[in-house]
């Protein structure tokens, strides 16, 4: 390892939703400086438009597969090569914890390392159409969810249901499969049917769209609008048509 590197931490930098425009000035400048960039997922491509002609630029799985190296040996092998690692990773990386187990591998290799905030798709999505995810005296708390594992009682959604009823807004990510059943579970906690519910599809791309309604007809305006995965949902008394203003997607 060079002198220099043990000043040049890997950079676990977030992507955002998938425009290149969503990136921050921080990620911008990092992804251009980079001598190696990895990432494994192909939302985070679009970013690769801005990067250096000459990184080496990987696709790799999380673990090794079929002889070839996973992401971890490759950060230590090109970090070691005294080279400055990008990794990508979409959204904000610590959303949900999701680059947590990395970090902790990096912190027991020795390997410096940053982590670059990202937007989420649940912001990106709530700016595009000038949506309150929080309003003043009316909803102070914004509650994330992912939903593609509910679990077998739909407990965390019994007390999400709670906060519902109390005017805090929750955003659901990865929910489409399970939507019926999560709505069926907190209408049998008290929360009405009429409560509204916004949808965007594919947030931050050039394809973004939307659907409005409530819990009782919201899958049925999805159809309608034809919006494609993945789908962000908004739920809040205070989410009425009235409250936010239609407004043209920066992505269109």
């Amino acid at each position: 390892m060079t002198q220099e590197n043990i000043h040049n931490p890997v950079s676990i930098v977030g992507t955002g939703p998938g425009d290149p425009d969503l990136l921050t000035v921080r990620a911008s400048r990092i992804i251009r400086s980079a001598d190696v960039i990895l990432y494994d997922c192909a939302t985070a491509k679009p970013a690769l438009s801005i990067a250096s002609e000459t990184a080496i630029i990987h696709e790799v799985n999380r673990q090794a597969s079929a002889g070839k190296p996973s992401i971890l040996e490759l950060i230590e092998m090109y970090y070691h090569e005294g080279r400055k690692v990008v990794r990508l990773k979409v959204g904000d990386p610590m959303l949900f914890g999701g680059e947590i187990d990395e970090c902790r591998a990096l912190k027991a290799l020795n390997i410096p390392f940053e982590v670059v905030a990202g937007i989420t798709a649940g912001s990106s999505a709530a700016s595009s159409y000038a949506l309150p995810i929080s309003l003043k005296y009316q909803s102070n708390s914004v509650t994330y969810i992912i939903a593609d594992e509910p679990g077998a009682d739909f407990a965390l959604f019994r007390d999400a249901s709670r906060l519902l009823r109390h005017g805090s807004t929750i955003v659901l990510y990865m929910a489409t499969k399970n939507l019926e059943n999560i709505f069926r579970v907190f209408v049998e906690e008290g929360v009405p049917e009429t409560m509204a519910v916004f949808a965007v599809g594919k947030s931050g791309w050039p394809d973004e769209s939307s659907a409005e309604g409530t819990m009782r007809d919201i899958v049925a305006q999805i159809e309608l609008r034809q919006l494609k995965e993945p789908i962000i949902f908004f739920l809040g008394r205070h989410l009425t048509k009235e409250k936010h203003f239609p407004v043209m997607s920066a992505c269109s």
